[in-house]
């Protein structure tokens, strides 16, 4: 569908989004509030269980309500969002610094 996100990976069709909320603190000693996502492709993720109900049956059907919701917590149960690069973060802020950006 247009408008749908595409994987940042490989831009395939992303089949579920995990929005996982985590806090942490900045330079000032102030706690930051915000979110990390973790993104489930058709592509990228091909040989997981969930993808391939998804590939499949295209869209959750009501009649797999038990498999679904088995397969969901699997999911949840191995996924985590990727920690930042923090070498990559300094760079960029380097570059801003610089007037780069």
């Amino acid at each position: 569908m247009s408008g749908d996100p595409a994987c940042p990976r490989c831009t395939g069709e992303v089949l579920a989004v995990l929005r996982l909320p985590h806090t942490w603190t900045n330079a000032s000693g102030r706690p930051v509030r915000g979110h990390g996502e973790v993104l489930l492709c058709a592509r990228c993720d091909a040989g997981d269980p969930l993808a391939t109900y998804f590939a499949v049956h295209g869209t959750a059907r009501p009649e797999h309500a038990a498999l679904l919701a088995r397969l969901l917590r699997q999911w949840l149960d191995r996924v985590r969002p990727r920690a930042p690069d923090e070498d990559a973060l300094r760079a960029e802020a380097e570059a801003w610094r610089r007037g780069e950006l």
